[in-house]
């Protein structure tokens, strides 16, 4: 092997242990913070002296000096304390928790291929020896690190759900298994290939001879009776196993739930020290198996939650004495699998939410009625509502919340809160066990398929039109559980006026709850259930909060998969229900879009926008199919992406306007390029107007569209 592969290896497999390292060096350091006993902190000390060694050495054999550097100076910390046979003071953890951060941080620089500057790493070292005080008794007895210290940042860093994972051996020999049943498969399609290659060569010589037509039609007749329950058999054990089979690889993608929640006790710690308060984390069900990807998307949720719980729940030690409360506070992160879903709570035993500082901030109507307190506290995960009473670098911008919420939403998730009836605050978050499928309702609006997570669907129905009545500006339908309210999809969605349900005998209705709250949803036909493999919208679609993912159907079709919590909340609160869009125009004017993007779902959401507005649409996935087109059907007007395979949007742009009998179509360009010199570039070309995706409104969409046409 040449030498520079077998440095390359030595690397890859430092950044995995350098990784690793740096997140047993911190949990230690926070153990040896933790412990009561001095012999418990001075084993921990040991673990710990043994551990940096290694990493020493390693850093060492690969050359990377900076982490040999720092963990050569960790050592000498360590080492000194061993032997004098004393425990570390607070500052010296503190120090060589900042260590661990610059160890963490070099660990990431190797992950993305960058080689972690010796320099900076070296500098770290000596500004840490020049603040490091010496060991004495009265250092030992000094209490936690002081706020200005702690306030700094909170660490955010990722686990080892980084893309990469380790999957045991006995697993891995599950999936050799299931894949041997596979090839076994695979020669038992080719047996039943040869007999009905068999069966085509006896009936070709039927028809040439046309002898004895009875024997060789019932010798057909019985091998294709045979092949027919050969068949059948094969197919239902090969159904069997590749149902084992994703069970094995989806068991294969799960990881602790505990792995998620790493850092955690880093996070407590420094926020209580920066808010003058104390704290502990206890983690519930962390050895449930949880697939890898939620765990990833859940670990700034979780940081987020419980920064929260610190600076806003919490109280300190004198008022938590006053209440009869011990002055330590408790912070719970427990995990609970039900069905197919996993419900994640983060709870604490503080102060709680307060409801009517919250009525006065949002200015709520609804806290009235039977789930009012239950709908008025919802309102925290809205940008900008924050109960903090000042701004500090840990709170009282309102933004936190708002990005668990859209997260978890993210993840087709749902993210409520409560007040539990002892005491604090208590955020759930409920996610489905896996981002690849999803068990789906498919239902029809206008003409168009949508897909609803059935984990959301409670019952389908039909709504009679005695039962639905209009009750406060709000449609109300009338059901065996009680009042829920209406929202009909097709207007809420722009594709036509809202319904008229008093012309209709009835109407079919999906009742949908989450987070405690339901809605009855009025669509034209519930088309089936089935198992769909699902597919995100990309970051360019992330501010479209009412689809949270798109599902691939049967015959390759997209059908955009509904945020169910905002249909809720459309039909809950009087100000979400008014039509989104312009209502139709008449449908024998509409005028013609043609739109171009190389992404199918950017198409079928746009496709959808403009033919709830009256537009005939024609799509084209690139800038060359789009000319083709032109130059075949035409078009009024144009909605095109900039980057795009064979031919650009800039490209196509150029090539509309240099053709003579072209030049003159509106051209929209609808892009994730954000810069103003390709915002320039692409109108000094003859853009007639130029729409960001990242800050996509359906509305101004509209209007744009229908000022250039």
């Amino acid at each position: 092997m040449k030498s520079e592969e077998l440095d390359r290896q030595l690397l890859e497999l430092f950044t995995q242990e350098v990784r690793e390292r740096a997140a047993d060096i911190e949990r230690m350091l926070i153990g040896i913070e933790e412990a009561t006993e001095p012999s418990d902190k001075r084993a921990l000390q040991e673990r710990l002296l043994r551990t940096v060694h290694s990493l020493k050495g390693a850093a060492g054999l690969v050359q990377v000096r900076g982490v040999e550097t720092i963990c050569h100076w960790m050592e000498e910390v360590l080492a000194t304390a061993g032997n004098e046979d004393r425990s570390l003071n607070p500052r010296q953890l503190d120090q060589l928790l900042k260590a661990a951060d610059a160890i963490a941080e070099a660990a990431r620089q190797l992950a993305r291929g960058e080689k972690p500057a010796t320099e900076q790493l070296e500098s770290d070292v000596l500004d840490m020896e020049t603040t490091l005080p010496p060991a004495d008794d009265d250092m030992d007895r000094q209490a936690a690190p002081s706020v200005s210290r702690a306030e700094l940042a909170v660490p955010i860093r990722s686990t080892d759900l980084d893309g990469s994972m380790r999957v045991s051996a006995e697993r891995l020999d599950a999936l050799l298994h299931r894949s041997g049943e596979l090839l076994s498969w695979n020669v038992a399609m080719r047996r039943h290939a040869e007999q009905a290659s068999l069966l085509r060569e006896t009936a070709r010589r039927l028809r040439a001879h046309k002898a004895r037509p009875e024997r060789e039609a019932a010798s057909i007749e019985s091998g294709l009776r045979a092949l027919t329950a050969s068949m059948r058999r094969d197919a239902r054990l090969m159904h069997g196993a590749l149902v084992a089979l994703g069970q094995e690889v989806r068991h294969a993608r799960t990881q602790p739930f505990a792995e998620a929640c790493q850092g955690l006790t880093r996070v407590i710690r420094d926020v209580a020290a920066a808010t003058g308060k104390a704290a502990r984390l206890e983690v519930r069900g962390g050895d449930i198996e949880i697939d890898r990807s939620i765990l990833a998307g859940l670990q700034d949720s979780l940081r987020h939650l419980v920064r929260n719980a610190i600076a806003h729940g919490i109280e300190p030690a004198a008022e938590r004495r006053a209440a009869g409360k011990p002055e330590q506070g408790l912070v719970t992160v427990s995990a609970t699998v039900t069905g197919d879903r996993v419900q994640v709570v983060v709870e604490d035993d503080g102060r709680g939410l307060d409801p009517a500082a919250l009525h006065k901030l949002v200015g709520d109507t609804e806290s009235h009625g039977p789930n009012g307190e239950g709908q008025l506290l919802q309102h925290v995960f809205k940008p900008g509502i924050s109960t903090a009473p000042r701004v500090t670098k840990l709170s009282g911008r309102g933004i936190g919340l708002d990005i668990v919420r859209s997260a978890v939403e993210g993840m087709r998730g749902t993210a409520t809160v409560a007040r539990p009836a002892e005491a604090g605050t208590a955020f759930t978050l409920t996610l489905p066990l896996t981002l690849a499928t999803v068990r789906a309702l498919e239902v029809v609006a206008s003409g168009h398929v949508f897909t609803i997570d059935s984990s959301s669907v409670e019952r389908v129905i039909r709504l009679a039109s005695h039962e639905i009545a209009v009750e406060e500006e709000r449609a109300v339908a009338t059901t065996r559980d009680g009042k829920l309210p209406v929202i009909d999809l097709a207007g809420w969605l722009g594709l036509r006026p809202t319904a008229a349900i008093s012309a209709k005998a009835s109407v079919p209705a999906v009742i949908i709850g989450t987070g405690g709250r339901q809605a009855a949803l009025l669509v034209d036909e519930v088309a089936g259930e089935q198992e769909l493999l699902a597919r995100s919208l990309g970051a360019r679609l992330r501010n479209v909060r009412r689809y949270c993912g798109g599902m691939i159907l049967p015959d390759g079709q997209i059908a955009l998969l509904l945020n169910t919590t905002v249909l809720i909340e459309a039909a809950v609160e009087r100000t979400a229900t008014p039509d989104a869009f312009p209502q139709p125009a008449d449908r024998t004017t509409r005028r013609k879009v043609l739109v171009v993007d190389d992404s199918k779902y950017i198409r079928s959401l746009v496709r959808l926008i403009l033919d709830g507005a009256g537009y005939e649409v024609a799509m084209a996935a690139s800038g060359s199919e789009a000319l083709a087109h032109l130059s075949d059907h035409g078009a009024d007007i144009v909605v095109a992406d900039v980057d795009m395979p064979n031919m650009d949007g800039f490209e196509l742009t150029e090539a509309i306007r240099g053709s003579e009998r072209l030049s003159a179509v509106p051209i929209v360009l609808f892009t994730g390029r954000e810069t103003p010199e390709d915002r320039l570039h692409g109108l000094k070309l003859g853009a007639s107007a130029y729409v960001t995706k990242s800050h996509f409104d359906a509305q101004h969409f509209l209007e744009t569209v229908r000022r250039v046409g």
